[in-house]
């Protein structure tokens, strides 16, 4: 949901449902409880057609009837937002209308208390934005209720609410603001202070916490049961992230500057073990710099191309986009499940420039847990090579934690990693060029964009040899795209990480906090179908 207050308090909202559907004749939205509040501009579209708003709607209707329209069924004290199921299975429907009076004045303050997302029907995961033409200070006072976990605050200038994975039939989201008299210029008036809702809204609310006070409810045996388990663990490294660090013995992992310059394709072309080796030998940048390098990969095999469609539901453009196989074959399980988050968002295998961005905003965790992912799985494989060998540590002859020990021959591979980086970076001003360099190109950029310095060694070949890099699958300004899509995406999933972060470790005056039953102002709402 997409809320956007003019100066007069009322509410412009857009709604974007991505569901699937397969029985029942509509859908519908409803809101009760709106005391002077009117809904009104009320419109509707899918991916293929604008529905047509009916003065009216009955529910009772048939679902020919039904189809590509919407309408306002008034009930008692509230409304019901439907419209036409038109035909069954996954669609997007885009909701938009408007809410007079959503801003209330009291006696001290002004307040806005609605139930966004009601109880009834089991719901997917939630996000609502709300903002206005000014930037909401971020001192100012938000609560959300309804869905246990999730999160309400205000960041960058307008409120962000967001639930806790998917929402059950019983839970719902509802949120609770205090803005400062005078913010807006509604002419919604309620005769009482903030502080006679805010305790109304607090009756029988459990505050959300993710710390030490849940004392509070279970029993103390329990409470110091696991705080000795937590000590354990944490001193003698019985469950620890020790349990992934490398030993890299007298020599280190610090390779030597005066490295000679490497023309061949290290790790005999495998680029997950030259991640790993350039990772744990600080030889690149940002591990999440291996995204693209999987890209350019599949690129090579065939596995995605790179092609301009026509995009978009209802005002179609023209887009650069990935187009991704879906019967395509891996060599692990680790290409199969970044394979697996692409299509998913995509949703229909033509993934555009936006979708992996908006994709990796709320899957934060999926997307950037695949990068240790990845390093623990190569270093398996090491360690079934015997090039990482497991040690067992035993802690005052009692706890026993693992080291990893690895194999002085590794940093022969590290140093070829950090020689074909400095052959990458100084090949302009190599007089001497040898053919097989060139026909090296595709395996050259996958270990380039490892390293950080693909953007810049693309450049060069295509200065150098126009000619032949035509002849490859790779498009210069494919290469281009593949750093764009994968950057813009990591760098949404890092954003949204921090943000929850900041939140989750108390660094606003915002909470949100779950209540059973229903909002105290907007009871029996309900969503879905029927």
């Amino acid at each position: 949901m997409d809320i956007y207050i003019d100066k007069n308090g009322n509410a412009h909202v857009s709604e974007i449902w991505d569901y699937t559907v397969n029985d029942g004749t509509e859908n519908y939205h409803s809101y009760k409880n709106i005391g002077n509040s009117k809904f009104t501009d009320f419109t509707v579209k899918d991916e293929l057609k604008v529905y047509t708003t009916l003065s009216s709607w009955n529910v009772n209707s048939s679902f020919n009837n039904k189809a590509y329209k919407c309408g306002i069924n008034k009930v008692s004290d509230g409304v019901e937002l439907c419209w036409g199921i038109s035909s069954y299975g996954r669609h997007t429907y885009t909701l938009s209308y408007t809410i007079t009076n959503f801003v209330s004045e009291l006696k001290d303050s002004q307040m806005l208390y609605w139930e966004l997302i009601p109880s009834g029907n089991s719901k997917g995961k939630a996000y609502i934005k709300i903002h206005s033409d000014f930037d909401y200070s971020s001192d100012t006072p938000v609560w959300g209720y309804g869905n246990y976990g999730g999160t309400c605050y205000v960041y960058d200038g307008y409120i962000e609410m967001e639930s806790d994975g998917k929402l059950n039939s019983n839970e719902y989201m509802t949120i609770l603001v205090k803005f400062p008299s005078g913010t807006f210029n509604t002419s919604n008036i309620l005769n009482n202070d903030f502080e006679y809702y805010h305790n109304m809204a607090e009756k029988g609310a459990t505050h959300y916490s993710n710390s030490v006070d849940f004392v509070d409810i279970i029993a103390p045996v329990l409470l110091i049961f696991v705080f000795v388990i937590v000590f354990i663990t944490s001193i003698f490294g019985v469950i620890s992230s020790n349990n992934s660090k490398l030993f890299f013995g007298e020599t280190g992992n610090k390779v030597p500057k005066d490295v000679p310059l490497f023309r061949d394709i290290p790790c005999n072309g495998d680029i997950f073990r030259g991640y790993f080796i350039a990772y744990n030998y600080n030889l690149m940048k940002k591990k999440t710099d291996f995204l693209g390098a999987i890209l350019l990969k599949w690129l090579k095999e065939n596995k995605i191309k790179i092609e301009k469609k026509e995009v978009g539901k209802i005002f179609r453009k023209e887009d650069t986009c990935i187009i991704l196989d879906q019967s395509s074959t891996f060599e692990n399980k680790l290409e199969e499940s970044i394979h697996s988050m692409f299509y998913t968002a995509s949703r229909d295998g033509i993934l555009e420039s936006r979708e992996f961005e908006k994709w990796c905003s709320t899957h934060y965790s999926t997307i950037l847990n695949w990068f240790d992912n990845v390093l623990d799985y190569e270093r398996d494989v090491l360690v079934h090579e015997g090039k990482i060998t497991i040690q067992e540590v035993a802690n005052f002859k009692v706890f026993k934690s693992r080291k990893y020990v690895v194999d002085p021959s590794l940093m022969e591979e590290a140093k070829e990693i950090k020689g074909l980086k400095k052959f990458l970076e100084e090949f302009t001003l190599i007089d001497k060029r040898e053919a097989i360099e060139v026909t090296l190109f595709e395996e050259y950029l996958m270990f380039a964009q490892i390293l950080g310095i693909a953007k810049k060694v693309s450049t060069q070949f295509k200065k150098l040899y126009p000619e032949i890099i035509e002849n490859y699958n790779y498009d210069y300004n494919d290469i281009f795209l593949i750093y764009a899509i994968s950057n813009s995406g990591i760098s949404k999933a890092t954003t949204a990480k921090t943000r929850a972060e900041s939140y989750s470790s108390g660094g606003r005056r915002i909470f949100f906090w779950w209540r059973p039953e229903v909002a105290h102002l907007v009871v029996e709402a309900g969503m879905g179908s029927r």
